[in-house]
């Protein structure tokens, strides 16, 4: 990519003296987008900043973007963050002059980018002199939509963070969540003191009135196409994928699914915080809406699952994840929550390299980590064939 960034650092900013790849998402079936940090030299000394370069097809035209061809005439489109191309709010998130004024009345705020996934989300968390608030920047409509989820979930009584009101267009502004990362828990003891019960019960509370939300499909029914993702980031274990891939098709055709319930549709450890054994935040709400609850439990597997291959500290997770999966499975068909906790933990495969900071060596490491952990749930690394009609 070297030569593209000269290009497009030259278009956009100035010669370029150095980049370094910090990101890469994959979409299967949408394209591949990097996020690379970059080095420019300027007349008054080097300035830092991000290029953003994607194989997606969006059509307009955008500022500070430019198109290029890349290696073997692909089309890219390469854009300086914050410009992103299809988060129109995020510039203005990202101003620590205009987030400021708007929510703390002082002259610029404390902003601290905790994810970006680009041109679908972003989510940063602003700091006044003695108040926090969290920013979402998504797509045109996505901001109003997010926040009916958020006013449903508080009204049935559920810890959702609490909106505010947002100047940004398509961001929204919320309180901070009270509690603990449960992650933080799962590393420190596995969350000895976090009955799997009160994960059941806190999803059977969710407010029949987010069945009025489209359905997400679940990440298991694209299974085949994560598995290609897989292969793209680990392609000497594509037997192992496809075969992984194949199983777990399979299992999730043929096994129960069970009802169409209320669901938040990305039910993870990231995703909750706790106090005292209790549930006391919920987060990302994006994907609230009707689905199976066997996908929301199988989620939440999976990523508990790989965590000990992101971080060799969680290394009480192997037993909580048999903890939680047999309580899991008094509620769901076991069959079924096992092929969509493998199919997802193999969605997560491609995503290996995005730790800042590790090693090509470490990156395929934790890749492998996520396709052992996939296999753990179905064991088909023994060479079991898998039974496909």
């Amino acid at each position: 990519m070297g030569s593209v960034l000269e290009e497009a650092a030259t278009a956009l900013a100035g010669p370029l003296e150095h980049w370094e790849l910090r990101g890469l998402h994959h979409r299967p079936g949408a394209g591949v987008t990097g996020i690379y940090a970059l080095r420019y030299g300027m007349p008054g000394g080097s300035v830092e900043g991000f290029l953003c370069v994607t194989t997606r097809r969006v059509a307009g035209d955008f500022p500070r973007s430019v198109r290029l061809a890349g290696p073997g005439g692909t089309a890219l489109l390469v854009w300086s963050h914050p410009h992103d191309p299809l988060l129109p709010g995020l510039g203005w998130a990202c101003d620590p002059r205009s987030v400021g004024p708007a929510l703390f009345g002082v002259g610029a705020a404390g902003l601290t980018t905790l994810g970006y996934r680009p041109m679908r989300r972003a989510v940063l968390r602003a700091e006044g002199a003695a108040e926090t608030r969290y920013l979402k920047v998504l797509p045109a409509g996505g901001a109003a939509a997010l926040r009916r989820r958020h006013d449903q979930l508080i009204r049935a009584g559920l810890p959702a963070p609490q909106p505010v009101a947002s100047p940004g267009a398509e961001v929204l502004v919320t309180m901070p969540a009270a509690g603990t990362p449960l992650a933080h828990r799962f590393m420190v003891n596995g969350a000895a003191e976090i009955h799997p019960q009160v994960l059941i019960d806190l999803l059977d509370r969710f407010p029949r009135t987010v069945l009025e939300f489209p359905e997400k499909q679940p990440w298991s029914a694209r299974v085949r196409d994560y598995a290609r993702a897989a292969v793209a980031a680990l392609p000497e274990e594509s037997a192992r994928i496809t075969r992984l891939a194949l199983r777990v098709e399979e299992l999730v055709r043929s096994a129960p699914a069970g009802p169409i319930v209320a669901t938040h549709g990305d039910f993870h450890e990231g995703n909750l915080l706790v106090a005292d054994g209790g549930i006391t935040g919920v987060l990302d709400l994006d994907a609230v809406g009707p689905g199976h609850l066997v996908d929301d439990l199988g989620c939440f597997l999976a990523h508990l699952a790989v965590l000990p291959s992101v971080d060799e500290r969680y290394r009480h997770v192997p037993d909580a994840v048999r903890r939680f999966q047999e309580a899991f499975e008094e509620h769901v068909d076991p069959a079924a929550l096992r092929a969509r906790a493998a199919g997802v933990a193999l969605t997560l495969i491609a995503g290996a390299g995005n730790t800042r900071g590790q090693q090509a060596g470490g990156r395929r490491a934790g890749a492998r980590g996520r396709l052992r952990a996939a296999e753990a749930f179905l064991d088909v690394h023994s060479g079991m064939e898998p039974e496909v009609s």
